[in-house]
């Protein structure tokens, strides 16, 4: 006997329109703030070396971000 009451969260009870609705909007804005912390964090981070190079660069876009 499992004394485990954790329910799973993929289970179908909780998959109505809203719960969906507020789960997206709050990715979207996850993204959205990771993507303008990004941002600054390069922004700050411009200088460049003697050669003309900068320090930090972003090498390829996450999928998951853009």
């Amino acid at each position: 006997m499992r004394d485990d009451t954790t329910i799973a969260f993929t289970d179908p009870a909780f998959a109505d329109a809203l719960s969906d609705l507020v789960r997206d909007g709050a990715q979207r804005i996850i993204k959205q703030a990771v993507q303008a912390e990004l941002n600054a964090f390069l922004q700050t981070h411009a200088d460049r070396d003697a050669d003309g190079r900068r320090a930090v660069v972003r090498n390829r876009p996450s999928p998951a971000i853009e």
